[in-house]
């Protein structure tokens, strides 16, 4: 188990007076404490990197907070209202923060909740974008992490899709998020640890997923994973007994579960979702340590997979209404719906209500070109 950093005394001294009072200004602290403003600003400092207090005011570490650590990255998409395969299409582009980890942070902030992002950004321009409109919609970003862009660039989705929003292929580089770290992590032990509900995504490394929850061990908070990907989906395999909750679409559970090899994923896809889904109840009845399991299967709504002590339930609820001139993308649905559930769970809704919820905020943000949807704040 790693150390947790320890404060100097005088570093109690202050954290405890802005526990007392969290509108203190530095002159008062100065003042009780016989020092100097300056040296109050360095011990604030520590505190804020020791994760003892968050953002830009003096507010301790609370308990009721969502941290999400995983991909942040800048989407640069190009739509093709009539695609040409093997060829230049005209058509137009647009960019816009996005990574999933981001995006599920951001949707969070949207629907009313307090969110803590823990990724890694170059200190290029991309990154700086990222940071500030993230941070303007309501995101604590103070402990996003900035590597030099001569060593790493800020992460990039390069996005084709078609005149309907779906896509057509997608390249990322996502090599920055290697430095969220054993060392990162460890630096940002006091606030995972202090989360009453812990998100992470699969473009974290598989040993970054294996630290982040040893962190974890024996902390009360609510952990959730989303898949990201088929392939990305793979690295839980090790680590998936620990989740709470798991949250990803039917391909990524599959394959996760070994239900399904990559190489016939096509093949299975043939399958009607029914005899799919049939296929996962009979393996997690036989698996009795895998956590709630919520299960995206597009136009075709989710499902919920749980188990109470020996008995399996499987609920499914229906997808939105929404009228096929209504979609404009696609892009962003799955993680508004883990940030959908996961504000439910906050506000204490039963399960069943938090699927809704996150099936909710799903149906907005295919309404929109945005990858988060604003009017995800219609729904607190």
């Amino acid at each position: 188990m790693l150390a947790i950093e320890k404060l100097t005394e005088r570093e109690k001294d202050v954290l405890e007076l802005i526990k007392d009072d969290a509108t203190i200004s530095r002159e008062k602290i100065a003042d009780k404490l016989s020092i100097s403003e300056s040296a109050v600003g360095t011990y604030i400092y520590h505190l804020s990197t020791k994760g003892y207090i968050l953002g830009r005011g003096y507010i301790t570490a609370p308990e009721k907070k969502i941290v999400v650590v995983g991909g942040a990255n800048l989407d640069i998409k190009g739509y093709s209202p009539n695609y040409i395969k093997g060829s230049s299409s005209p058509g137009w582009i647009k960019e816009s923060p996005g990574g999933v980890g981001r995006n599920i942070a951001e949707d969070l902030a949207f629907l009313g909740q307090e969110v803590v992002l823990l990724t890694v950004v170059g200190s290029d321009h991309f990154g700086k974008k990222i940071k500030e409109e993230t941070e303007y919609a309501g995101v604590d970003v103070s402990h996003i992490k900035t590597i030099p862009s001569l060593e790493y660039k800020t992460g990039v989705y390069l996005a084709h899709l078609n005149q309907d929003g779906d896509l057509i292929g997608a390249v990322n580089d996502m090599r920055i998020l290697d430095m969220i770290d054993k060392n990162y992590l460890n630096e940002k032990r006091k606030i995972i640890e202090t989360s009453s509900i812990l998100i992470f995504d699969t473009n974290l490394s598989q040993s970054s997923i294996k630290n982040l929850l040893s962190l974890c061990s024996g902390g009360k908070m609510i952990k959730i994973a989303d898949t990201v990907s088929v392939e990305k989906a793979l690295k839980l395999q090790s680590s998936i007994k620990t989740l709470d909750y798991l949250r990803g679409n039917l391909d990524e559970i599959e394959i996760l579960l070994n239900i399904v090899k990559i190489e016939d994923s096509e093949k299975a896809k043939k399958m009607s979702i029914n005899q799919r889904m049939k296929r996962i109840v009979k393996y997690y009845s036989k698996n009795k340590d895998l956590p709630e399991m919520i299960i995206s299967t597009g136009k075709n709504g989710a499902y919920h997979l749980s188990r109470n002590k020996d008995k399996i339930s499987l609920k499914h609820f229906k997808a939105a209404e929404i009228k096929s001139e209504e979609i404009v993308e696609t892009t962003g649905a799955g993680d508004a719906l883990t940030a959908g559930f996961a504000a439910g769970l906050m506000n204490k809704y039963p399960v069943d209500k938090a699927v809704e919820l996150g099936i909710k905020a799903s149906a907005f943000t295919v309404k929109t070109e945005l990858t988060c949807s604003p009017d995800l704040a219609k729904l607190k």
